[in-house]
């Protein structure tokens, strides 16, 4: 795997993110930036898999279900939010904010 891609795509997530938080949510900034969350996804699950077959620890955040489920929680699809928190804590990603997300985004359905 090349892990410059990886982090190539963490770097336009970041600014993506900025940007809409700047400029606004609008519909095609929108998918635009969940299209380089969900390519980021794909990138973790490979880098991720590798890492582990290797014996190497899992990173410690991941910027592409962390900023898509944030928006996830912006739109108020908290379900969906949910979801995708549940299966990030699968990968065991060393970090409380999934399962601190995770608290928050149940307590949003009492």
């Amino acid at each position: 795997m090349e892990y410059l891609a990886y982090f190539n795509n963490l770097e336009e997530i970041e600014n993506k993110w900025k940007d809409l938080k700047e400029n606004g949510f609008f519909q095609r900034e929108r998918d635009e930036f969940w299209g380089l969350c969900q390519k980021g996804r794909e990138l973790f699950w490979e880098m991720a898999l590798e890492d582990k077959n290797k014996g190497n620890p899992m990173v410690v955040t991941v910027p592409s279900y962390q900023k898509a489920i944030m928006l996830l929680e912006l739109e108020g699809k908290y379900r969906d939010a949910l979801r995708m928190c549940e299966e990030a804590n699968t990968w065991k990603i060393n970090t409380d904010w999934y399962s601190k997300r995770i608290e928050k985004l149940k307590k949003k359905f009492n």
